[in-house]
């Protein structure tokens, strides 16, 4: 079985996926990528590959990093023989047309999706995207989401419940407990000391844009902070970050607001372990792999219901916080919470570990291969 992946870009959570997915029994893969790295992701892309990957020449045809079509991608699809596509999306000309590709010549092509309902968009926009979405949507031969969420959204635009196969944005769940597990509490203590780190420590990672809501975790920190010490480290950068840090300073946080600046991937898991709560504020997050590094290294972690990964990977109130987007007091209610309970490491992964087995890489690729390759005989049946 060959199969054609054509997706944004490469990432540190997706790519060790595809080399599982690789590494199944009887199938080739090929993944195209619309672009590299990107001023808002600068990741090292020295991860392990185990599949061909392909970059080819492109443009971006519309504003805000969406549109970009890769020049040569029809040719290469046509001529790489291959059994089906797989489509990371549908906000790149390219992957649009992949599933015109397949349409045309009667390929199976497959959908991913991490989208949803809830997310706030403007009218005109649900009302322009409504018959693309839909004939993307309803032509694929099965669809890919990420969660429950992102499957209501495809399910509202058509697609059929027996076509579904469940696909989460994961990162490496197994090498972040084994890493969290070799690391001593004495070891912690030294480095927390280290960094003159006072009180519990509550994490942020990710980019400080208007849509993550740090602003609303600096009014829960300071909040907190009333009752007891506290270190607020926040890991990432972007245009708010000035802003953020002059909220800050009229919050009365001072120095116990840190900010680190942009993290490496693989640099991430040394701050989760040294963290008490991890927060995740975001008013509008598709997924949020970050929630699932968090709890994989024994963080009980605190996010919106705005977060798509949300309400499959946070299972029990011990795990971590479901609030309201934009409700400091609620926020601030919950790490205190979390900070009290004070559940050890291993304590938290061993209550996370269900959901974490559902997850692993050799799992959903074994599971989407399997789907796969149904979708692909019952396609290439003749009708009855």
């Amino acid at each position: 079985m060959k199969i054609a992946v054509v997706t944004p870009q490469p990432t540190p959570y997706r790519d060790p996926f595809w080399n599982a997915v690789a590494s199944q029994p009887g199938v080739e893969l090929d993944v195209f990528y619309c672009y590299a790295r990107t001023a808002e992701r600068p990741w090292e892309c020295g991860w392990e590959v185990r599949f061909r990957a392909y970059f080819l020449p492109s443009v971006p045809l519309l504003p805000g990093g969406n549109g970009y079509y890769n020049r040569g991608i029809l040719r290469a699809l046509k001529e790489g023989g291959y059994d089906a596509f797989i489509l990371g999306g549908y906000n790149h000309f390219s992957t649009l047309a992949a599933a015109y590709l397949a349409r045309r010549r009667a390929k199976p092509y497959f959908l991913m999706n991490e989208v949803y309902l809830a997310q706030p968009r403007a009218l005109w926009r649900r009302i322009v995207k409504w018959p693309l979405v839909r004939w993307v949507v309803r032509g694929a031969a099965g669809c890919l989401p990420t969660g429950s969420l992102a499957s209501g959204y495809l399910l509202h635009y058509g697609a059929k419940p027996d076509r579904l196969c469940c696909v989460p944005n994961v990162p490496d769940i197994d090498r972040l407990m084994a890493y969290s597990a070799g690391l001593s509490p004495e070891y912690l203590h030294e480095e927390r000391a280290k960094r003159a780190i006072k009180g519990k420590a509550i994490l942020f990672v990710g980019r400080l844009i208007q849509l993550k809501r740090v602003d609303v975790l600096l009014k829960a920190a300071a909040q907190v902070a009333l009752r007891e010490p506290i270190t607020l480290l926040i890991a990432g950068t972007g245009p708010l970050e000035g802003r953020l840090q002059t909220q800050a300073r009229q919050l009365g946080l001072g120095e116990q607001v840190r900010f680190l600046g942009f993290v490496q991937p693989d640099e991430l898991p040394y701050w989760y372990c040294l963290s008490d709560v991890f927060v995740l504020p975001s008013e509008d997050e598709t997924w949020g792999v970050v929630v699932l590094e968090a709890l994989a290294c024994g963080t009980p972690v605190v996010t919106t219901n705005m977060v798509g990964a949300a309400p499959d990977v946070i299972s029990s109130p011990g795990l971590g916080s479901i609030v309201p987007a934009g409700d400091a007091d609620a926020m601030a209610a919950e790490i205190e919470r979390l900070l009290r309970a004070g559940c050890p490491r291993r304590q938290i992964q061993a209550l996370w570990r269900p959901t974490a087995e559902k997850m692993s890489y050799a799992r959903l690729a074994r599971d989407l291969v399997a789907f796969l390759r149904r979708a692909i005989d019952k396609a290439s049946s003749p009708a009855e």
